[in-house]
């Protein structure tokens, strides 16, 4: 008899379809397993048994998904690692044996993470005479390879395959994936590794070299290849970015290997043959008193399933079987581990904090500072026990730029004792681990998704899928504790979570992470390109290790998908606007009338929209690049032209030259701060049968602003490429038969 409720019936179903396969009937019976397996190699195996039981069962510490699925003392599928790491050496004996490494770790069941900048560019000589075909050709076998083999025909194997920034084939390696447009290496992840030299060079508008073997194939600007980068990561949702020296910096072995790649998901940054064996302690277990004003974090529960973490996850080192034996031999020399921390989203709102709040960023700082210092005085202890890793070397250990932020008292204990496991925090995306175990509780430390939507799930029979509506886990819990469904404002939701704010909220992790966090930035509706780019410096200025984003309005469709009623979708809100906006001054016929069409600037996109009567005076309305739209109160603007000393040249004018149509002058205004594609606004003016001449002639203006290459779109919304309907979504238009789209 299972004493496990089950609160929503999707997670109960993923549960005993991934987790119970060896005859388990309830959960207990799968932690009672994995507890056993873990516990196999103490000297005092029930006691340890029990600890881990009690810490699984209680769902505080939930395992990665091969432990839950295999780790059993009579499993036949004795994998209880997700992701590993191989090399790849430039030549075609080295590709293949990397060709078959991968095959062999695909069959157990795990991810392969690998870095591909040792391969030669497209074109380059080859001792045979002829030329190289290049890295992606060699992806793309790889990518056959994953689509073939499944793991006992249940599931395929993820792969992420990084390229540096400066290699020559960098410029075909960020534009090879185009999401469902082209649906090309559909088993891969890509990241783009980027230098601090590079991002000087952005900054700095500087020359990038192309460099293969010492040989500079091509020079271009850095900030194209940026604008490239951002572009397609922008339009498709890839490539990632992995900030290589960021990662170097805290790199605890840095005297015996580089971390040069990392795993599928992006949350352990390793060397190759290296391995993730990942668990999570779950935050919302340690809540006192949740939705109230007396609520409180546990910090001394936190402690405790931490330690406890530690050990099962190094014990998991010792009992699991290996793909490779460089895989093996590596790991037991180093004992890297990953314990990290799921629920976060959640915690926040039952603590009654909005996500990206000054407070919940101040929790953030002290969670992640409490899992750090526990983690590593666990490991310490450990040592004392059953000794170091075999490669610890205390004094260039103790010189290691992560290590020497540690409190004293930890580092005189690595002194003495030694240390366990070389690195051992992350935080991973825990989807389906938190889905199930978790109860839907908001995933790793991505905010919560939504209060209720639809997720597609694997059949776990090849590609089949079904779609199932589900509620959020805290969600849920505030209903029983208070019976309102209407919530407060700090039940936030990636809708509407600042993405700067988000990525504080993961630089505040980061400062005590080890390894790396594997979370997606997900883009409100309608963001800007121009806002976008900003981003990815902001990550790297925060000190993030790692940047990948998506944008709901990109070519690729996510496995969420958004059905709350009770919780409207909400567009992007308009950039405020400044005091003061550089205009463009038009003056035009409609009819037998004279106008001027004012077109307000914000970082060079449209903003604002003014028109009125002309004022038929002497006066000089010429465009200039001094002339600016002053706002001089609520609803008052002044013409303003900057010449050394300013002039106003027309006061007040929006009420002083008011026009009749002016209207709609104030929708497209709108429609156009709040992202509207420019082509959609110029459709939808010469849409009407009873086009005016007032109509036309903005029309008319608003086309000199369409840039080249942009199609405009025909009067009746037709699709420039296929002429089918084009529909219109936050920001973006896009044809369903043609898969054309533009946005922005």
């Amino acid at each position: 008899m299972s004493n496990w409720e089950w609160k929503q019936k999707i997670s109960q179903e993923i549960f005993e379809a991934k987790y119970c396969l060896h005859g388990e009937k309830s959960p207990e019976e799968v932690f009672k397993g994995i507890a056993a397996e873990a516990s196999s190699v103490e000297k005092d195996a029930n006691k340890w048994a029990e600890s881990f039981y009690q810490e699984l069962s209680s769902a505080r510490l939930i395992p990665a998904g091969r432990i839950l699925a295999n780790a059993r003392p009579d499993s036949g599928m004795k994998n209880y690692n997700n992701c590993f790491t191989i090399d790849i050496e430039d030549s075609m004996e080295g590709i293949y044996e990397s060709l078959k490494e991968d095959a062999t770790i695909s069959k157990m069941g795990g991810g392969v993470g690998f870095d591909i900048s040792k391969l030669r560019p497209k074109g380059a000589p080859l001792s045979s005479g002829s030329e190289s075909s290049g890295v992606i050709s060699f992806l793309r076998i790889f990518d056959q390879s994953a689509k073939t083999i499944m793991t006992g025909g249940m599931r395929r194997s993820a792969h992420i395959a990084l390229l540096d920034i400066s290699h020559p084939e960098i410029e075909d390696f960020i534009t090879v994936k185009k999401g469902d447009k082209n649906k090309e290496l559909t088993q891969f992840n890509i990241s783009v590794k980027v230098t601090d030299d590079f991002v000087r060079a952005v900054k700095n508008d500087a020359d990038w070299d192309l460099v293969f073997g010492g040989k500079v194939y091509k020079t271009i600007k850095a900030r194209y290849l940026y604008e490239l980068l951002a572009k397609n990561a922008y339009n498709h949702n890839e490539p990632g970015i992995f900030y290589t020296d960021t990662v170097e910096r805290y790199n605890n072995g840095y005297w015996a290997f580089k971390m040069d790649r990392v795993n599928p998901c992006g949350e352990l940054v390793m060397p190759p043959y290296s391995l993730c064996c990942l668990s999570a302690v779950n935050l919302t277990k340690f809540v006192i008193e949740p939705f109230s004003t007396s609520a409180v974090f546990d910090f001394a529960a936190f402690a405790e399933t931490v330690k406890v973490g530690i050990r099962f996850l190094d014990n998991i080192l010792d009992v699991t079987d290996y793909p490779l034996d460089k895989i093996r031999a590596f790991s037991r020399r180093w004992r890297r581990i990953g314990l990290g921390i799921t629920g976060l989203g959640d915690l926040f709102t039952m603590m009654g904090m909005c996500y990206g709040s000054k407070e919940s960023e101040e929790l953030s700082l002290a969670i992640a500072k409490a899992l750090r210092d526990e983690s590593y005085r666990t490991s310490a202890l450990l040592a004392s026990e059953k000794g170091a890793f075999d490669e610890f070397d205390a004094d260039k250990y103790l010189n290691a730029e992560f290590i020497k932020l540690l409190p004293d008292d930890i580092r005189a204990l690595i002194r003495v004792n030694g240390i366990r496991n070389v690195q051992m925090n992350t935080i991973a995306p825990t989807g389906t681990t938190s889905l199930s175990v978790g109860q839907n509780c908001s995933s790793g430390i991505e905010p919560i998704f939504a209060l209720n939507y639809k997720r597609t799930v694997r059949t776990g029979k090849g590609d089949d899928t079904y779609t199932e509506e589900i509620s959020d886990y805290a969600y849920d819990i505030y209903r029983e504790i208070t019976g309102k469904n209407d919530v407060p404002d700090y039940f936030v939701t990636t809708l509407n979570i600042d993405p700067y704010r988000a990525i504080d909220i993961q630089a505040a992790f980061q400062k005590y992470i080890d390894h790396s966090i594997s979370k997606t930035l997900n883009l409100p509706g309608g963001t800007s390109f121009d806002e976008y780019k900003n981003l990815f410096m902001y990550a790297y200025d925060k000190g993030l290790k790692g940047f990948t984003t998506f944008n709901p309005n990109g070519s690729m469709k996510g496995i969420l998908e958004y059905t709350d009623t009770a919780e409207p979708l909400r567009s992007r809100l308009a950039p405020a606007r400044p005091k003061e906006l550089p205009c463009d001054i038009h003056r035009v016929k409609a009819g037998r009338n004279s106008i001027l069409v004012i077109v307000g600037k914000l970082k060079e996109s449209l903003y604002e929209l003014f028109v009125i009567d002309d004022p038929e005076s002497n006066i000089e309305l010429e465009t200039n690049h001094r002339t600016v739209v002053r706002k001089a109160g609520k609803g008052r603007y002044d013409l303003v032209f900057k010449n050394g000393s300013e002039e106003v040249r027309l006061k007040d004018f929006t009420k002083t030259y008011d026009s009749p149509d002016s209207s709609l002058a104030r929708f497209v205004s709108m429609a156009l701060r709040h992202g509207t594609p420019l082509q959609f606004v110029i459709s939808q003016l010469q849409k009407d049968t009873n086009f005016t001449d007032f109509e036309r002639s903005v029309a008319r203006v608003l086309k000199k602003y369409v840039k080249d290459g942009e199609e405009i779109i025909t009067s009746e919304g037709e699709c420039p490429e296929c002429t089918e309907r084009l529909s219109f979504t936050d920001g973006c238009v896009s044809c369903h038969s043609c898969g054309y789209s533009r946005c922005g």
